[in-house]
């Protein structure tokens, strides 16, 4: 039975928590983007800064040849959730990254979770999270450490306001890097680099 598009119960509010499939029926509201929490539907204003797509777009146009050129592996979009739910976890969780890399050893089970209709139950090797003004240095410790507990190997946590990149990986410290230094693919991207400041670059030149 599908769900109305976020009566009451199904919103941040306390209610009855859903799983991914009841998650999937669910249209997002107009002016909202949604992922799915721990069961709960947490909702999230559309980003009205371009900033925000241009940063995006600047690592798309470096990372989407070079991935496709040596067959890495794919790329996707914030339109695209996956299930990152634990087996510990009391209910399902479906997250949206701002940009994602899966590597052609993951390939075939986005491929399995497509046919079936179904988010696919993995974590991207890499994750490109774009930091809104909203979001503080807690909440993105904490969205890392989830992301890296599902199974990400790589985090790259853009931050506008400083022009910086705090850098994740398992078992290894956060790192900051700034404007001159680079971003590095390491064994995630094998041999991709990209200047910092080159993220922060404007189409219209100013």
């Amino acid at each position: 039975m599908a769900i109305e598009p976020y009566t009451e119960p199904y919103t941040i509010i306390p209610g009855r928590r859903i799983s991914a499939a009841e998650y999937a029926t669910i249209t997002d509201k107009p002016g909202w983007r949604s992922e799915l929490d721990m069961g709960r539907i947490i909702l999230m204003p559309t980003v009205k800064d371009p900033l925000h797509d241009w940063i995006i777009d600047n690592l798309v146009r470096r990372l989407s040849p070079y991935v496709a050129e040596r067959k890495l592996g794919g790329l996707t979009y914030e339109q695209v959730g996956y299930n990152i739910t634990q087996p510990d976890d009391p209910e399902e969780s479906v997250w949206m990254p701002d940009l994602a890399f899966v590597s052609k050893n993951n390939a075939q089970r986005v491929l399995e979770a497509r046919k079936k209709g179904d988010y696919p139950r993995l974590a991207p090797d890499l994750v490109v999270e774009v930091v809104s003004p909203s979001q503080s240095k807690a909440d993105m410790t904490e969205r890392a450490h989830r992301w890296l507990a599902a199974g990400t190997r790589l985090i790259w946590a853009i931050w506008p306001a400083t022009k910086t990149v705090d850098v994740w990986q398992p078992d290894d410290p956060t790192r900051t890097l700034k404007a001159r230094e680079q971003l590095d693919g390491l064994e995630v991207v094998p041999g991709f680099a990209l200047a910092v400041a080159d993220l922060f670059t404007l189409p219209f030149g100013k």
